[in-house]
Order: C-alpha cells, then sequence, then structure tokens
C-alpha cells in the first residue's frame, strides 16, 4: 500500500524576486487545478485534486544543515518541484533539499521549472546526473555520473505577465506525472472538460446574448446618431469659431479652427461639412489675388504693448510692453531675436531705447547703465555705467557711430567705434533735457531741447534748443521756443524741423519750426490754434510737411509753415506715410481706415476694400516692405496685413471681356415671381437663369440668395451671407457651380453648399482646371482647389509655424 503523504509536493526555490515569484503562482496554480471528472472517479479522487504544497516562505540562513520542519516536509513531500535559475546553484539551503529528496524518493519524482538561462547553467547536478556503479573486466566496481533527462516544465518570459501565462499553460506537464497520466491525454481531456464547459455555458448564454444583442443594436443606433450629431456640431462650431478668428484679423488660429473641423479635434474625428471646407478656403486665401491687403501672421508679447519703434531700414521693431519686457523683433521673418526683462521702466517711454544704425540698439536698464545689443545676436556688446544719476534718454546718429545719453543736466556723446566719451554738456540745472534728440545725417551737429521742469499747468513754459557739435558736445547755437512739450525733430533738404506744443490750462498750440543747417538759424516759427500736435510726416515728392494732431492732418508748406490743406478724419490718426511718387500721404486711424490724403484732388480718399483692418481700435502702425504692421489698442499683438496673392499664381497675357451681368428684366423678374411663387418679392434684387438654364438663383437685399429648379419650378435651398449673383461662370470638372459677381463669386458643391469664394473672378478654364482672376487690369490663372489640397496647405502652413 502506498505511503500517505502530508503534502503532494515542496517547492524548492532561491529566495530573490523572479525566483520568488514563480513559486508563489505555481503554488496557486497547483492547488486550485482540478483533474476532469471522469479520470477523479476513475482514481476515487473526492474534492480539490492537489491538496497541499508546501513552500518555504522565509529566507533560511546560509547553514549546511537543514533545519527540523523543512526535513520533516521533505519526508512528508511527494515530489519536489524545482524552480531552477543560474541563481539555484549559490543556494546551499536549495542543494540540501535537493540532495535530502533524492535520498529519500530518488531522481524521478524531482520536477525542475525553467524559470530563467539555459537548462545546462539553470538545473542542479543532482537532477541532471545519476551516479551508476558499472563492473570493469578486472572485476572492480567503478561509479560513474550519467547525464539524465529531468522531467521539466519551461516558463520563461520576458516580463511577469508573460512567465504568468506560461505557468497556467505548463502546470499540467508537472501534474501529469504525479498520477501517472500522458501529458499530452491529460491536456486533451483538459481541453474536452474546458470545451464542455464553454458550449453548456454558451447555450444559457445565447438566449441572453439574443436578446442583449437587439437591445444593445438599438442603443448602438441610437448612440451613433448621437455620436454623429454632436460630432457635426462640434465642427460647425469649429467652423464658427474659424469665422470669428478671422473677423478678428487672427489668421493662423483661423486656419487650425477650420482645419481641425475637417480632420480631427481633441483626438475625434470630424464629420466632413461644407461649411467647413468654405471656412478653410476663407482662412488660406488660396484664392488671393492681391488686391486687398489683409492680415497674414502676428506677433505677440507677453503684455499689453506700450511703446513701439522701427529701426530706419523698416526690418525690425522694438516693442516695449507691460510685462516690463523689451523684445526685439525681425519683422521680414516674423520672429522674435531678443527679449529683455531688465529694462528701466521709471517714467518710462520709447526714447529709453533706440536703434544704433541697424546693427544694434541701445536701451536704459534697471541699473541706470546704458546697455548696447547686437541685432544679430542679441548679446550685449557693451554697457555704458552711469556717471551720476541714471541716465533717463538715449539717441543715436543715423550710422550707429554716435550715441547721445541724457542724464539731466549733463549730456554725453559717445564715439561708438572705441565707446570713448567724446563730450559732456552741461544745462541750467533749472531745466530739464527733454527726451527727443536728434543727431543731423552728416553727424556733425546734435539737436536737444531743455524745458523748466514744473507741474503748474496754468504756467506757459518756454523750451531751449541747443545745437551741439558732436565731436566735443561744445555749443554751435541756441534758441527759445514758446513751447514746453516737443514732440517731432526730422531733418531735410539741410533743414531741421521740430513739432512742438504749447499748453496752457485747456488752451493748446501747435508749432512747426524750420532751422537751417548751412545759417545756423532759425527760418520761421509757424503756430496753430487749438491743436496739440503728435506726428510730423515729412513730403518726399513736394516740399511740404503734414503736421497730425488728433484726427485731422494739416499739411503745410515746409519753406513758409503756411497751411496748404486740412484733412479731417473720422477718427484719430495713429500713422501717416508720404508718398514717393505723388503728392499724396496715406494716413491710418484709430478706427482702421487707410485715407489717402491728395492734395491734387483736395480730399481724403478711402478705396473700399484695399484695407481690410477689422479691429475696433488700433493705437500704431509701422510700414514694412510688403505692407503694414498694425498694434490695436490695448493688445499685445503685431499683426502684419499684406497685399497677399496666393503662391500658386501665374500671371497671364491676355485680354478678356468684362463679366457680363445675366440678370433678367424687370418684366421677366415680374412673371418669375409669380410663376415660382417666390418669397419676400419686394426684397428681389436680381434673377439669373444658372446650369444651363436648369437653375433660377434669387438674390436678395438680405445677401441671401435662393436656388429654385427650373422644370419643376420648385425651390431647392437658400444661400446665406452672399453678396448680389448676376453671372454664372459654369461648372468645373468636379462640377462645382461658380456664381456670383466680378466682386464676389461663390462656389456651390452638388448640394449647392458654399465650398469656397473668389474676389474678382473673370472666367472659369474648365479645360485647364483652373480659375482666371483679375487685378488691376491684368489676369492671372489659379489651380482649383480641392479638399485635399486644402488640407495639405493647412497642414503646412500650421507645419511651419
Amino acid at each position: 500500500m502506498e505511503k500517505e503523504y502530508k503534502y503532494d509536493a515542496f517547492i524548492s526555490y532561491r529566495h530573490s524576486n523572479l525566483d520568488k515569484f514563480v513559486a508563489e503562482n505555481l503554488h496557486k496554480v497547483l492547488e486550485t487545478y482540478e483533474l476532469p471528472k471522469n479520470i477523479k472517479e476513475k482514481l476515487n479522487i473526492k474534492g480539490r485534486t492537489i491538496k497541499r504544497v508546501f513552500r518555504d516562505q522565509d529566507e533560511l540562513p546560509l547553514s549546511s544543515n537543514l533545519e527540523d520542519p523543512i526535513v520533516d516536509a521533505l519526508n512528508n513531500s511527494k515530489y519536489l518541484i524545482v524552480i531552477c535559475t543560474p541563481r539555484l546553484k549559490d543556494s546551499l539551503w536549495c542543494k540540501k533539499e535537493i540532495e535530502t529528496f533524492k535520498k529519500l524518493r530518488g531522481r524521478k519524482n524531482i520536477f525542475c521549472v525553467l524559470a530563467e538561462g539555459e537548462p545546462n547553467e539553470s538545473f542542479p547536478e543532482d537532477v541532471l546526473y545519476d551516479e551508476v556503479e558499472t563492473t570493469l573486466k578486472n572485476g572492480k566496481k567503478k561509479k560513474e555520473k550519467v547525464l539524465v533527462e529531468p522531467l521539466a516544465a519551461d516558463v520563461r518570459g520576458e516580463n511577469k505577465k508573460e512567465v504568468l501565462n506560461k505557468i497556467k499553460e505548463e502546470k499540467l506537464r508537472l501534474i501529469a506525472p504525479m498520477y501517472n497520466f500522458d501529458y499530452d491525454d491529460l491536456k486533451q481531456r483538459h481541453r474536452q472538460r474546458k470545451m464542455k464547459k464553454i458550449i453548456h455555458t454558451s447555450i444559457i448564454i445565447s438566449a441572453i446574448c439574443v436578446l442583449f444583442t437587439l437591445y444593445s443594436l438599438f442603443m448602438l443606433l441610437k448612440i451613433t446618431s448621437q455620436q454623429k450629431t454632436l460630432k457635426k456640431h462640434q465642427a460647425l462650431s469649429l467652423v464658427k469659431e474659424s469665422s470669428d478668428y478671422l473677423k478678428n484679423d487672427s489668421r493662423l488660429e483661423a486656419i487650425k479652427s477650420a482645419y481641425n473641423s475637417l480632420t480631427k479635434f481633441n483626438g475625434v474625428k470630424m464629420p466632413y461639412t461644407p461649411d467647413a471646407e468654405y471656412a478653410l478656403v476663407e482662412s488660406l486665401g488660396v484664392y488671393n489675388s492681391g488686391t486687398s491687403y489683409k492680415a497674414m501672421s502676428e506677433l505677440n508679447t507677453k503684455g499689453v504693448i506700450d511703446y513701439v519703434l522701427q529701426s530706419s531700414d523698416s526690418n525690425y521693431a522694438l516693442t516695449a510692453d507691460e510685462s516690463e519686457e523689451l523684445i526685439l523683433w525681425d519683422l521680414n521673418k516674423m520672429k522674435s531675436i531678443v527679449k529683455l526683462s531688465d529694462i528701466n521702466i521709471v517714467s518710462f517711454s520709447n526714447n529709453y531705447f533706440t536703434f544704433v544704425g541697424n546693427e544694434y540698439f541701445a536701451y536704459i536698464a534697471k541699473n541706470g547703465s546704458v546697455k548696447i545689443v547686437s541685432i544679430k545676436t542679441g548679446k550685449v556688446v557693451k554697457e555704458i555705467k552711469k556717471i551720476k544719476y541714471s541716465y533717463k534718454a538715449v539717441a543715436s546718429s543715423i550710422d550707429g557711430s554716435m550715441l547721445a545719453i541724457n542724464d539731466s543736466p549733463n549730456l554725453y556723446i559717445y564715439d561708438l567705434s572705441n565707446y570713448n566719451l567724446v563730450g559732456n554738456f552741461k544745462i541750467d540745472k533749472k531745466d530739464e533735457i527733454s527726451g527727443k534728440m536728434m543727431f543731423t545725417s552728416d553727424n556733425k551737429k546734435l539737436f536737444i531741447s531743455a524745458t523748466l521742469d514744473t507741474f503748474d499747468m496754468n504756467k506757459d513754459v518756454d523750451s531751449t534748443f541747443y545745437i551741439l557739435n558732436a565731436k566735443d558736445a561744445s555749443l554751435i547755437d541756441k534758441f527759445t521756443l514758446k513751447a514746453k512739450y516737443v514732440e517731432d525733430i526730422k531733418e531735410k533738404d539741410s533743414n531741421v524741423y521740430i513739432l512742438s506744443n504749447s499748453s496752457v490750462s485747456n488752451s493748446y498750440k501747435m508749432l512747426i519750426t524750420s532751422y537751417s543747417l548751412k545759417n545756423n538759424k532759425v527760418n520761421y516759427t509757424k503756430t496753430y490754434n487749438d491743436a496739440f500736435g503728435t506726428k510730423m510726416v515729412l513730403g518726399k515728392a513736394a516740399n511740404n510737411i503734414a503736421l497730425i494732431h488728433s484726427n485731422v492732418a494739416e499739411v503745410v508748406s515746409a519753406s513758409t509753415g503756411e497751411l496748404i490743406r486740412s484733412f479731417a478724419l473720422q477718427s484719430d490718426i495713429i500713422g501717416s506715410y508720404a508718398s514717393f511718387d505723388k503728392d499724396m500721404y496715406i494716413a491710418f486711424t484709430t478706427g482702421g481706415i487707410a485715407n489717402f490724403l491728395s492734395l491734387e484732388y483736395k480730399e481724403s480718399i478711402v478705396y473700399n476694400g484695399l484695407f481690410e483692418l477689422n479691429l475696433d481700435k488700433y493705437k500704431y502702425v509701422l510700414l514694412g516692405e510688403n505692407g503694414y504692421f498694425l498694434i490695436p489698442t490695448y493688445t499685445n499683438r503685431i499683426i502684419f496685413y499684406e497685399q497677399n496673392q496666393s503662391k500658386n499664381i501665374k500671371a497671364l497675357d491676355i485680354k478678356l471681356d468684362y463679366v457680363s451681368d445675366e440678370g433678367l428684366k424687370p418684366g421677366d423678374v415680374d412673371k418669375i415671381k409669380k410663376d415660382y411663387d417666390i418669397k419676400n418679392k419686394n426684397l428681389v434684387k436680381k434673377i439669373i437663369y444658372a446650369d444651363s438654364k436648369k437653375l433660377l438663383i434669387v438674390s436678395y437685399n438680405d445677401n441671401t440668395a435662393a436656388i429654385y429648379k427650373v422644370d419643376e419650378k420648385k425651390y431647392i435651398t437658400t444661400i446665406k451671407d452672399v453678396d448680389e449673383i448676376y453671372h454664372d461662370f459654369g461648372k468645373d470638372k468636379n462640377n462645382r457651380l461658380y456664381v456670383g459677381s466680378l466682386s464676389n463669386t461663390y462656389i456651390l458643391d452638388k448640394d449647392y453648399n458654399k465650398v469656397g469664394h473668389i474676389k474678382n473672378m473673370a472666367k472659369l478654364d474648365k479645360d485647364n482646371n483652373k480659375v482666371i482672376i483679375t487685378n488691376n487690369g491684368k489676369y492671372y490663372s489659379l489651380p482649383i482647389y480641392t479638399l485635399n489640397d486644402l488640407l495639405k496647405e493647412a497642414k503646412n502652413i500650421l507645419g511651419e509655424k
């Protein structure tokens, strides 16, 4: 009769991380396994198959003797399971356990579980070899070690999850020999039992599943419908967002929202909508002909921009904002070069920084010194330490060779070729040197002014102008002006012009003074009452000057200061520029209007549609190489407006007929109104036939257009936000219809939804899949953009930014 054992198996293992993990999980798997029912009946087994497995859970001391509980457990275990890794051979306790068990039960009751490494480096020698005694020819006995193949299971894996799966798969390889079963037979029976359970369970579940499937299908259809609706609403919300951004002159954000509405938003794929394609066409400007200045890109500061200064070559700008940061911008590359946070903001003004030629700029730092910075590298190349007080203003010569520093009552002049102080001029202590200073173009003279420092608004204060020798700061000349505030100093044709203001209580006077550099004397001073001048623009094509105050531009003679023409605009003027080839000025106002001030026609002209400046109020304007930079009031934005043309535009040497008005005559219109039962008859503006007279399009005064099917005289749809439609350009290869006017043409898809907009369209070139547009009497061709073309273009732009 076979001995009754307390333990079905004894697990021997090294107490390290992986070995312990394998031992613990193998223990659980063995004690929870049950043999198939027919085998249990055959072997007369009741209850759980493997009842007890011994696994020592404590790290044993390094000793060659086993403790009594371990020896007792080995004596009462039927099988020994050894967890094999390269670390096993270093454990004296595991070696002793294997030796002890082998003496008790023999090698055949020892199972190996390979957890790591290769068999030859992980299996113990007592399991790999048996000692066999042989008799030699001479009758002597000899003992030899013979290599044998142990019963083993392989549970190696790349990670613990994979090892655990292997343990579950290999458990039958250990259990089968415990009951004298063939492994493959037990595996087959195990699979059959599992399949029976699955089939039995499936029968029970099937009926539930059928009902659940029907319910789930219903719910799925309902959820899918809701998801589609939600996605469409999200897509249309992004379209609205894109439109709002475009109205706010935020072109890149408009492109991003329109692109997201056609691709993915927050990882969710958006459904296609015609509105989204239209929004993408509008934001990208792929059909731009260059007829108007539009917001194309922008720069952003941390805080609201307080002051801005542009370099003489117009390539760079300095901004100072409320976050106390001075930023140098490359206006051509639309990026910042350097950001400085140590600018002095005490009595801050734009006189605290200046461009030094076209290679450097200078600013007054918080420590009161002047720092000179390289435009190319953004690095400080020189610091001019304060001599007595914190410096108050800086000014450079045009070529950047000299620098004037206001340290009132002292004025210092530096030679920037060696940073040597070449001159020091001191004024009367009761006066304060003004921030406005100017070197003459030949670097020979420096103009500064000084005024009594007083807060008495009822006192009329004079200013003293000093003309200094720029080489040594010696006095050349001085004169007095009946004005306290010096706003601007400019040079032209050997004369220096000074714009200044007098303010006593609520009475204002604007003064223009001309000073001769040849004779070193004042040519004239002309006073204009009830005006406070802010800017002075010297005419280029004529000998005149535009004096800006509030919303008025006073054009005066540069020779005499006498008024030539006064232009009153709708809002305050923020910047003005003189024309090179005409006796004309362009003046930008806070309301975002560009006014052309023509002395020839004696009027202010606004070219509608030339400038698309959509914001409510602007503060500064800068002239760029290819457009204008405008800074809106109370914002951190510098917006670049460019007369942009699509990059794929091509000039054509052709002449086309003027786009014809295909609107029906009044008598035909009255008949159509009756025949088609057209609504809002009193709002009808124009009616045309389109698509080879298959369609009737009715334009209304409320910027909508209704489309009717001619053969059935049936209403189809209404298009919103469209100008008057009076011309049918035809259909392209994608069966899209082009209707509108010379000013605005709309692309309609097969369901008559707007999917595109083209300004100044002259013709549809269907054969070449192009549109022809016009600009100032010239003609250009542009490719017709597919949705994929638009998405690719948007991706490139957004990727670049």
